[in-house]
């Protein structure tokens, strides 16, 4: 499964470029389903355009994925002029398969329909040909057209890598892989060779923009993701390699009581020798959770009160670490109420309440810790 955005398709070279290498490794064996974008800069034009002229909901959608249907047959085309057997697949076609929401401008997929059309209608052709399919765009199953919202195709192809139980979904970008920066800002940033998918999700959720988190939160635990430049010569090597799987929502209790320790700072804390589960800073006050025994966290840090970097400390014992988290968590409307008011419904007292992207975490009482979890799982379905 090998996407190509819209940074790597901007000219009749860049077509013939990528169906050469889609050429290469198709005849080496490798069974390929490509989903392309449009070119580089074309959706931003044809959404502008319509809504110029009024255009919204199903039309609008109808109007911004015109630039993948165009990338689609130009792909095609690409590849059975140099003698590989291709066929463009877009929401016209028949063997249709990415089936969705209703929700236009960022629908969610509908994976049920979806994995039965494309085992339908694409799984036969693999290995026979090569499959060019548009990514961004979807349909309800009234047959709608709609748009998975920014960075569509990457989790188009995330997901026909799901249903088709493929071996590994391949990201083509401008850059080689996964920074671990910015290289505009940092210049000594590097590639990285791998990352978890929970790490993926982090940076993607951060703003790292060549990775779209819905594009992670799909990712089956069976499938590898490869991010990629082009420049490699092949995609079924090279660039950074995303392993394991985000869950739709989980409750997790921490397997040890935690402490909460709480400084009062008047310097500066480097070199503490703690590694805290998770901390939190405002003002002067820090404060850090950890699992080990609190005697010797208070050991560790008074040195510092000795030499005037920490004022004061104060722990709080035996609380439970109660972390929610997973690729659904953006789709809980208020979630943080759905957290907190069934606790305080119970009389648990929160501690403690952090945040991190798609992670929440909340501490309670170590003796509460069971209801409380078994009351979250219920109140987040």
């Amino acid at each position: 499964m090998v996407k190509l955005g819209g940074s790597v398709l901007s000219s009749p070279e860049d077509f013939m470029r990528a169906a050469e290498v889609t050429k290469r490794d198709f005849e080496a064996g490798n069974e390929i389903l490509l989903v392309v974008s449009a070119m580089k800069g074309q959706t931003d034009q044809l959404i502008d355009m319509a809504r110029k002229v009024g255009a919204s909901g199903e039309l609008l959608d109808a109007i911004a994925g015109l630039g993948e249907v165009l990338s689609a047959r130009l792909m095609a085309s690409a590849l059975n002029s140099i003698g590989v057997p291709s066929v463009a697949i877009d929401p016209c076609s028949p063997i249709w398969p990415i089936y969705t929401d209703g929700s236009f401008g960022d629908a969610d997929p509908d994976i049920p329909t979806t994995c039965g059309a494309a085992i339908s209608n694409i799984e036969h052709m693999l290995g026979k040909c090569v499959p060019v399919v548009c990514g961004y765009v979807g349909k309800t199953r009234e047959g709608k057209l709609t748009t998975l919202g920014r960075g569509g195709s990457d989790t188009t192809a995330v997901i026909l890598a799901r249903c088709l139980r493929a071996d590994e979904v391949v990201l083509v970008k401008d850059s080689g892989g996964i920074m671990s920066a910015d290289p505009k800002i940092a210049g000594n940033a590097h590639k990285l060779s791998n990352l978890s998918a929970e790490e993926a999700l982090t940076l993607s959720m951060g703003g790292a923009k060549v990775l779209h988190h819905k594009a992670v939160r799909y990712l089956s635990p069976t499938v590898r993701m490869r991010v990629l430049s082009i420049d490699g010569g092949s995609f079924v090597r090279g660039g950074t390699i995303i392993s394991g799987h985000i869950p739709e929502l989980k409750v997790e209790v921490h397997e040890k009581p935690v402490s909460m320790v709480t400084l009062i700072v008047d310097g500066d804390l480097n070199g503490l020798d703690l590694r805290p589960l998770s901390e939190s800073k405002l003002d002067k006050a820090v404060i850090l959770y950890l699992d080990e025994p609190p005697e010797e966290v208070v050991k560790k840090v008074h040195p510092l009160v000795e030499r005037g970097v920490v004022k004061a400390i104060s722990v709080k014992k035996d609380l439970a670490m109660i972390k929610v988290w997973g690729g659904a968590i953006e789709d809980v409307p208020g979630v943080i109420n759905k957290i907190s008011d069934p606790l305080a419904s119970m009389g648990i007292n929160i501690h403690g309440l952090q945040t991190v992207h798609n992670k929440i975490a909340v501490f309670v009482d170590w003796k509460n810790r069971e209801v409380a979890a078994s009351e979250l799982e219920e109140a987040l379905g």
